[in-house]
């Protein structure tokens, strides 16, 4: 055994401590991209907790429409000229924040954004937890992407906090035609829609 205190002698940094970077652009590979408590400004930090068995649950954060962060990430869309027309199957690449998913879709099977359990994901759902869905207002259920007739179309599942397209809130369970390099808001959550 050796004494720390013996001039020479380091002690060891437990192995299970992952080390810590003050550099922001290194990304700590141990800890998902957004922790649970990460709360932005603006973002009502007061959920409700449920214990179900031995799982804890919180209720999507309600975010305020005159929230200064919000408003600023919904100045940020602009409507794309980008093309709109798709096959009977064509591969969807979702943009969130500066990762990406790639999934396929084909003609008349909608794919769902929100938050999944895990474990429970059906093949036909997007979890968007992993990207701070949970602070940044999604529902568990929030939208869906749509492939119809060659075209892809979004709509918002009834959302609490809504799902929004150059700038404007859709209406609930109503199709809304993307085109190629659109951004939509998620609640809060700022995803860009690319497809060939």
């Amino acid at each position: 055994m050796v004494d720390s205190s013996v001039s020479g002698a380091k002690a060891m940094p437990s192995m299970s401590t992952p080390s810590v970077s003050q550099d922001k652009d290194i990304v700590d590979k141990t800890k998902p991209p957004s922790a649970i408590g990460d709360v932005e400004e603006g973002v009502r930090s007061s959920f409700t907790f449920k214990m179900t068995g031995e799982k804890l649950d919180r209720d999507t954060a309600v975010l305020s429409k005159e929230n200064p962060a919000f408003q600023r990430a919904l100045s940020k869309q602009e409507v794309a000229d980008g093309t709109s027309t798709l096959g009977d199957k064509r591969e969807v690449i979702l943009v969130i924040r500066g990762m990406i998913e790639r999934l396929v879709i084909a003609e008349r099977e909608p794919v769902k954004l929100g938050r999944f359990e895990p474990g429970r994901k059906q093949s036909n759902e997007i979890d968007l937890t992993p990207y701070g869905a949970l602070d940044r207002g999604v529902s568990r259920v929030h939208a869906q992407l749509e492939l119809m007739g060659n075209n892809l179309y979004v709509s918002d599942l009834g959302s609490t906090n809504g799902t929004y397209l150059a700038g404007a809130r859709l209406e609930p369970n109503q199709p809304s035609l993307l085109h190629k390099g659109d951004d939509l808001l998620i609640g809060r959550l700022s995803v860009q829609v690319m497809f060939r």
